[in-house]
């Protein structure tokens, strides 16, 4: 079984080296933030090229944020300001994105890379409707420090933060309002964004959230995505962030030749699960059976796995959910789950449900339609649930 996972890695580090992932310099910036800097203080910028069919500025920035205990931490990110924006900075709204997965390296931080504003989900959307976009790397990608991989309440301190970083930038300034807007991990991130929004900087106020294929339960999503090598690839994510960021031990789930395994894989990036991989691993038979405890049993992962999974949105601002019916990697039946939970709670959701979408195939077809839901709330439209 053993030759049968080191071959399933092998091929992994192979496979997930992302095309066009170049660790370039940041800002320069301290590497160390001190206790008394408030979350959100912007610590440098600098302008980065963008493609004149954006008709828009962008910047790198660095900033301070707050890890899972609410400690300083510093993140990276990036700014897009459309031409188009209002003149007044005061009327300026933003849309805080937050990117899937692309790996938990430093060197996998999207603001890093030869394009940084890439992998922002619906760029060409946001610009049009004259929003200003604040993109997270989350913090430990692009910045010291191991990163939270779905942990829900450190990566949403870091979306939330980027918004603030981003107003203070002299030639953007802006208004308060913003939304929220996430794909896969990000839409993780956003969820949680909302639930602490409000508390967390009541300053600024949220108009909606929108995410496609979020992951909500993650015990259940877990054993459910042995079965792909992509799957698998987001369990030694998550094993490997959370042994780092928490301390969890991961001879409890591993043996040694297996937590060597994943430490290695876990030093390359992927851009897209989805596509890039599945299909290229799929006639390897490669053994699913790597765990030798379930997480969900043992602590204390199962406590993690509580802590950090979504069950409701426990917010005012409306939300659409967007989700891949032929999803393998975020099943379908869990998101349907949360959102009859979220319902029952009393929020105002939009859920869609993307016939014959796969993973990457539901934030294709799905993006144009969050981007816009996001600028109609944004321009005080009123939101349709389709709660029961």
């Amino acid at each position: 079984m053993l030759k049968r996972f080191a071959a399933f890695l092998l091929l992994v580090a192979l496979l997930v080296i992302a095309p066009g992932v170049e660790a370039r310099p940041g800002p320069t910036s301290p590497r160390a933030v001190s206790a008394t800097q408030k979350p959100g203080t912007l610590l440098a910028y600098e302008q980065i090229g963008l493609s004149r069919i954006y008709r828009a500025t962008a910047w790198r920035i660095t900033y301070v944020t707050r890890d899972y205990r609410l400690r300083p931490i510093l993140s990276t990110g990036v700014v897009v300001l459309p031409d188009k924006a209002p003149a007044n900075p005061a009327a300026r709204k933003f849309i805080a994105w937050a990117h899937p997965t692309t790996g938990v390296a430093w060197k996998c931080a999207p603001s890093l890379r030869a394009a940084p504003t890439k992998s922002i989900g619906g760029l060409n959307e946001i610009v049009a409707n004259g929003l200003v976009v604040a993109a997270t790397d989350y913090p430990g990608l692009g910045t010291p420090g191991p990163i939270g991989y779905l942990v829900g309440k450190g990566q949403a301190y870091a979306v939330i933060d980027s918004v603030r970083a981003a107003r203070q930038i002299p030639a953007v300034g802006g208004g308060s309002d913003f939304g929220l807007w996430g794909f896969s991990q990000g839409g993780h991130a956003v969820l949680f964004a909302a639930q602490l929004a409000g508390e967390y900087a009541p300053e600024l106020k949220l108009k909606g959230v929108a995410a496609i294929a979020p992951p909500t339960d993650l015990a259940t999503l877990l054993k459910a995505n042995l079965n792909s090598i992509a799957g698998r690839i987001l369990a030694s994510y998550t094993l490997d962030s959370w042994h780092e960021k928490y301390g969890a031990p991961l001879n409890s789930l591993l043996d040694g030749v297996s937590q060597n395994l994943i430490d290695q894989v876990s030093k390359n990036c992927v851009d897209d699960l989805g596509s890039q991989i599945d299909a290229a691993a799929a006639q390897k038979g490669l053994d699913k059976q790597f765990l030798r405890a379930d997480p969900s049993r043992v602590p204390p992962w199962k406590d993690l796995m509580v802590q950090n999974s979504l069950y409701a949105l426990g917010n005012r601002a409306p939300a659409l959910i967007i989700q891949g019916g032929a999803d393998d990697i975020v099943k379908p039946e869990v998101t349907t789950q949360f959102v009859r939970g979220a319902c029952q709670a009393g929020a105002s959701v939009q859920y869609v449900t993307l016939k014959g979408k796969g993973h990457s195939g539901a934030m294709d077809a799905g993006h144009a339609q969050a981007v816009n839901w996001l600028a109609q709330r944004l321009a005080g439209q009123p939101a349709r649930s389709n709660c029961r």
